[in-house]
């Protein structure tokens, strides 16, 4: 059993949790944050680098983004913006946030409605970037990033600069903050297995037997359901052992011999929501999980109340109030499979992309490349500002400073969603299996068939929205364990080829066999 992980790298918890991506997506927040010399591709750099404009005139940045503001967003902000004002970017920027539970409708409508606004964050295991390209939605970054983008070149690899393309136009600006071969993966606690005398599991069968063994003797304040946002749960990586396959846009899957599927008539599927169903039956699945929101799953990891997570884990600050003895050495990487190299399914999952109703599309390039240009800047906008927010420590370790009522970082923003390995730094408050599994490349890890392939939905919009409807619908409940699959499958794969997806299959294989 290997396919351990969908990520997020959706949801890694930190001081502030998130889920993914990403990957659901679960990924790691800023206090999770690291450079690592291997993941490098490339020197960043430097401040005096000859793109940065000499602008005259400043435009106003609004970036649209999931989740909650850090308290001390003014302060954080302004400080962002005199340093942009001094580097004379032209850039003054705003942030505007969006709670989880709310992100996709408002989004959606600020995009159907053509509401100005200048930048928002992409996460391609939740909703594509070619997604959105499909819809028109998107403003082509191409010129702009070869008049202003110098330093996003240099900090990310060809990899990643091609996550961000669609039919070879550049709309999307790589979020290049993590190794990506990560699906087969997850987080177990160690110190939950001592404390009931248990073995580590080598294979899901004795994973499963140990679950219900911590279940009925929990002591915790709420059982430790698996954290896991139901609606969501469609790849199941976590609930197969095929070790050879990516999923794509929640419904295509290539395999590592170049076969294209509709994702729901493969095995894996099946054994997927198979094995979710057992989980589901036993009580190791919450039984409201089809309605659990990003924040509820959050405060659970932010407990301490679970035993094993399909994600990485990030700062353990908030842990430590329940679990005061718990230390970065209690948590292990389980992967039942360790012979098959794990897939590099692209450069990254996480972008920023460009409305086409901004009208400054340039300023986001502009903002990004400076944030790339200096570590001074990275710091600035990730950690921000030394000796109020994070302190510094020896190599390249950080220390985040909490507000002692909130127990949060009074302004960091997050770094799975604009970070780069070339300049994060690593937690000492974080899991030390995510510092190693996360900031470094995989030097065993493989390229997938379809990762240097963006697919274009342009021609297939009306089957897209139909699909997916139909995913949220029908294929959630089977995939999260609610729902049997035997008694589901028929209707909702008939479901779902009269909503178009073997069109979309056809389609998606056809670009990919032409992009190479």
């Amino acid at each position: 059993m290997k396919k351990i992980m969908a990520l997020l790298l959706t949801v890694v918890m930190s001081v502030s949790l998130l889920a993914g991506c990403k990957q659901a997506a679960n990924s790691e927040t800023s206090e999770g944050a690291k450079t690592d010399t291997a993941a490098q591709t490339s020197e960043p750099a430097t401040s005096g680098d000859s793109t940065a404009p000499s602008a005259t005139e400043t435009v106003k940045l609004l970036y649209v983004i999931p989740g909650d503001a850090p308290a001390d967003l003014e302060r954080g902000l302004k400080a962002v913006n005199d340093k942009l004002a001094t580097d004379g970017v032209g850039v003054e920027l705003e942030l505007k946030y969006f709670a989880w539970d709310v992100w996709d409708q408002k989004l959606n409508i600020m995009l159907s409605t053509g509401e100005e606004f200048d930048m928002f964050h992409v996460m391609n295991d939740r909703v594509s970037l070619a997604n959105y390209a499909s819809r028109g939605a998107l403003a082509d970054l191409t010129p702009f990033m070869e008049q202003y983008g110098t330093a996003i070149k240099a900090a990310n690899p060809e990899l990643a600069m091609k996550s961000g393309q669609v039919g070879g136009k550049q709309y999307g600006i790589p979020a290049y903050w993590v190794e990506s071969a990560l699906n087969h993966q997850a987080t177990i606690r160690t110190d939950i297995l001592k404390k009931y005398n248990l073995p580590m599991p080598t294979t899901f069968e004795e994973l499963t037997s140990a679950y219900e063994t911590v279940m009925k003797n929990w002591d915790g304040a709420q059982k430790p359901y698996f954290p896991m946002v139901g609606t969501e749960q469609v790849g199941g990586y976590f609930f197969n052992s095929d070790n050879n396959y990516v999923l794509y846009d929640k419904m295509f899957y290539v395999g590592q011999d170049g076969t294209v599927k509709n994702y729901f008539e493969t095995d894996a599927f099946k054994e997927s929501c198979k094995n979710a169903r057992l989980w589901y039956e036993k009580g190791l699945i919450n039984p409201d999980v089809l309605t659990t929101a990003h924040e509820q799953m959050d405060n659970q990891l932010n407990s301490g109340d679970w035993f094993i997570h399909a994600g990485t884990i990030g700062d353990i600050s908030n842990v430590k109030k329940n679990y005061p003895d718990i230390t970065v050495d209690d948590f292990a990487w389980l992967d039942f499979d360790t012979t098959t190299p794990e897939i590099r399914p692209y450069g990254t999952r996480n972008m920023q992309a460009v409305p086409l109703s901004s009208k400054h599309p340039e300023a986001a390039v502009k903002f990004i490349n400076w944030l790339y240009t200096s570590q001074d800047n990275f710091d600035l906008f990730l950690y921000g500002t030394e000796g109020t927010d994070y302190k510094k420590l020896d190599g390249k370790n950080y220390e985040a400073i909490l507000d002692a009522t909130t127990g949060q970082v009074p302004f960091s923003f997050a770094t799975w969603m604009i970070g780069n390995v070339n300049f994060e730094y690593t937690s000492t408050n974080a899991p030390k299996v995510t510092n190693e599994h996360l900031y470094s490349l995989d030097s065993t890890a493989v390229e997938g068939y379809a990762s240097q392939f963006t697919f274009d939905g342009t021609n297939v919009q009306t089957q897209l929205a139909d699909v997916n409807t139909q995913i949220a619908a029908v294929i959630a409940p089977m995939a999260a364990g609610v729902v049997d699959y035997d008694s589901n499958i028929e209707e909702a794969l008939d479901l779902l080829r009269k909503a178009g997806i073997d069109e979309l299959v056809t389609e998606f294989k056809n670009q990919l066999e032409a992009s190479r």
